[in-house]
C-alpha cells in the first residue's frame, strides 16, 4: 500500500509504508547510534520532500522533538531559532547546505547538519532491533515556530496527544478512507499540512501526494496523474483556480458561456433547498478541467470567501471551510460533509470546547478554546504562554460568534480592530473580503491610521489590482480609475462608519507568509 508519492513527468512514484517504515527505522537507529536521546530538539530545514516526511516521523518515534523550519526564512533567522530551541542537530537538503555552507565561518550553526536522506539508508535486516525510549502522549513533540502576521515568531511546543487527538478529530469529522488520496501542497513546516495532508492521511492507511509546485498548471496535472481525492489549501489556491476556470469560460463561445452560467443558476436555486444537482449538471466539465477524481476540498489558514465556497458548491465540489491555530495542533473547528453552511468555519471538533469571552451586543467576542489539542507552553516564552492560555482557555485572539446551531464565525484580529470616531469597531478582514468581491480586486488590506484630532481612526486600503482581469475586461483606463471605481462601488453600498476615506493601489505584490497570509505590519505606517 503506498504512503507516499511524487510525479515525475507522467509517472507517479511510490513510497509504501512498509518502504517507509523501514526508511523511518533506520533514520531513528542512526540518531540513537549517535547518542540522541529522548527529549533531544532536531531541527530540519527543507523543501517538501519524501525525505522530510522520513526524518520527521524518526525523530518523533526515537522521543525526540522536531523543530520544522520555514524554507522561506532569512538564515539569520534560521540560525536564532536553532539557538532558541536549544537544537542538536539540522536535518538539510542539498539546497540549504549549499546555501549555509558559502556562510562565513562565525555565521554557520554552531550544530551539526545532516543531508536530509543520509540517515535513512535501510539497513540489513539481520540488525539487531530497534530500542527507543518510551515515548508517552504528554510528551514534547514539535516546536513550531510561528511565522505570523505580527513579525514576532513564537515557539509553539504540541505534545504527541496534542498531534494524534486532532487527527482523530479530523478523521471522524472528514470520513477519511483508506482509498483516498491527499496532495500535500502548502508547506509541511506548517502544523495544518503537517496534521491535515501527512498525518491524517498515515492514521488512515490513504496515501500523501507531494505537489509538484503551486502553479496552477502543476497542481490540475498533479490531481489528474495521481487521482488526488482530497485538496487542501489556503483560500487564495481556491480562488486562482476559480479565477482560471472563469477565464477559460470568457475565452470559450457564446453558446458554452450562455449554457454554463444557465446550468449554474439552476444549481444554486436548488442549494437552498439542499438539492445538489452541481454534481450531474457539470461532470463533464469537471472531468475537462481534470479536477473529476477529487471529492472533498479544505480551506483553511484564512477567510475563505463566501464567493469562492458558493462556486465550488454550484459546479459539484464539495468545499468544506475550517479553522485553527498551531496553538491548538492546529483545528479547531470544520464544517461536516453533510451539514456544510458556507460563511461560517463550522462546529467544534469532538473534544474540543469553544466560549466567546466577554461578547458584545451581537454575541462577537474572543474565541477560546479548550481541549486535549491546545498546546502545553511556548517553548522558553513563559509570559507569551500565560498571556495565551488562561484558566485552561487558549485565548485566540480571533473575534467571532457562535450562532444557533454552534457554528463559528469569524470575524477578524481583535488586534486589528478599528475604532471609528463614533466608537464603531470595524474589522478590516470583513471589508478586506467585501473588496475582494471585486473582479478587477484581488486582495486589499485595509488599515486604520490615526487621525489628526485624534478622535479615532480613518479606513485606508492598500488594493493589489487583478492583472488577467485587467488585460481581459479593461482598455483605455488607468489602475488608478479602476481602483476609484471599486472603491466607490464599496462606498456606495456600505454604511458611511466603514467607508474607506483614503486607498492607493500596490505596486507589485503584498509580503506573505509561507501560508499566504498578508503581514500586515509592514504596512502598519503606509499612510502614515
Amino acid at each position: 500500500m503506498a504512503f507516499l508519492q511524487y510525479r515525475s513527468g507522467q509517472i507517479v512514484e511510490q513510497i509504501s509504508y512498509q518502504d517507509a517504515d523501514r526508511r523511518i527505522e533506520a533514520c531513528s537507529r542512526r540518531m540513537l547510534d549517535q547518542g540522541f536521546a529522548h527529549g533531544d530538539r532536531v531541527a530540519i530545514l527543507s523543501e517538501n520532500s519524501c525525505e522530510w516526511v522520513i526524518a520527521y516521523l524518526a525523530i518523533l518515534r526515537i522521543g525526540c522533538v522536531a523543530v520544522p523550519l520555514d524554507s522561506l526564512l532569512p538564515l539569520n533567522d534560521v540560525l536564532n531559532i536553532l539557538e532558541h530551541s536549544e537544537s542538536r542537530m539540522l536535518f538539510c537538503s542539498d539546497k540549504f547546505l549549499a546555501l549555509i555552507s558559502d556562510l562565513p565561518q562565525e555565521n554557520r550553526p554552531r550544530i551539526p547538519l545532516a543531508r536530509l536522506g543520509s540517515y535513512s539508508e535501510v539497513v540489513a535486516s539481520g540488525a539487531q532491533q530497534l530500542h527507543p525510549h518510551p515515548v508517552r502522549g504528554l510528551d514534547l513533540a514539535v516546536i513550531i515556530y510561528t511565522s505570523g502576521t505580527t513579525g514576532y515568531a513564537k515557539g509553539v511546543a504540541l505534545s504527541h496527544e496534542n498531534l494524534v487527538s486532532n487527527v482523530l478529530a479530523c478523521r471522524e469529522v472528514c470520513e477519511i478512507t483508506r482509498e483516498d488520496n491527499f496532495l500535500v501542497l502548502l508547506p509541511l513546516h506548517h502544523t495544518f499540512a503537517a496534521t491535515v495532508t501527512m498525518l491524517l492521511p498515515m492514521a488512515c492507511g490513504s496515501r500523501a501526494t507531494l505537489a509538484t509546485s503551486y502553479r496552477s498548471r502543476d497542481l490540475i496535472d498533479d490531481v489528474q496523474i495521481s487521482s488526488v481525492s482530497v485538496l487542501v489549501g489556503v483560500p487564495q489556491i481556491f480562488e486562482n483556480m476559480m479565477n482560471g476556470m472563469l477565464r477559460a469560460l470568457e475565452s470559450a463561445g457564446f453558446l458554452k458561456r450562455g449554457l454554463f452560467y444557465s446550468l449554474r443558476a439552476v444549481s444554486r436555486a436548488a442549494m437552498p433547498f439542499g438539492l445538489k444537482l452541481g454534481s450531474p449538471l457539470f461532470r463533464s466539465l469537471r472531468k475537462k478541467t481534470g479536477l473529476d477524481t477529487i471529492r472533498l476540498m479544505v480551506a483553511g489558514g484564512a477567510a475563505l470567501p463566501v464567493k469562492v465556497n458558493r462556486f465550488f458548491e454550484s459546479i459539484g465540489f464539495l468545499l468544506v471551510q475550517g479553522y485553527g491555530l498551531t496553538e491548538s495542533s492546529p483545528v479547531l473547528c470544520v464544517n461536516p460533509l453533510q451539514r456544510n453552511k458556507l460563511g461560517s468555519v463550522g462546529p467544534a471538533l469532538n473534544g474540543v470546547t469553544l466560549r466567546i469571552r466577554e461578547p458584545n451586543r451581537e454575541g462577537i467576542g474572543e474565541v477560546c478554546a479548550k481541549g486535549p489539542n491546545i498546546m502545553q507552553v511556548y517553548y522558553n516564552n513563559p509570559d507569551a504562554t500565560h498571556r495565551a492560555i488562561q484558566d485552561g482557555w487558549l485565548c485566540t485572539g480571533d473575534a467571532g460568534y457562535l450562532d444557533e446551531d454552534g457554528y463559528l464565525h469569524l470575524t477578524g484580529r481583535l488586534k486589528n480592530v478599528i475604532v471609528t470616531p463614533a466608537g464603531k469597531n470595524v474589522y478590516p478582514e470583513e471589508i478586506e473580503a467585501k473588496l475582494a468581491a471585486d473582479p478587477a480586486i484581488a486582495e486589499a488590506l485595509v488599515l486604520g491610521v490615526d487621525r489628526k484630532d485624534g478622535k479615532g481612526e480613518r479606513l485606508c486600503a492598500l488594493l493589489k489590482l487583478d492583472d488577467e482581469y485587467l488585460k481581459v475586461y479593461v482598455e483605455h483606463k488607468s489602475a488608478e480609475q479602476i481602483a476609484a471605481a471599486a472603491i466607490r462601488q464599496y462606498n456606495h453600498s456600505s454604511p458611511s462608519y466603514q467607508n474607506i476615506r483614503e486607498w492607493r493601489v500596490l505596486d507589485g505584490e503584498f509580503e506573505k507568509t509561507s501560508t499566504r497570509k498578508i503581514k500586515r505590519f509592514l504596512y502598519l505606517d503606509f499612510f502614515k
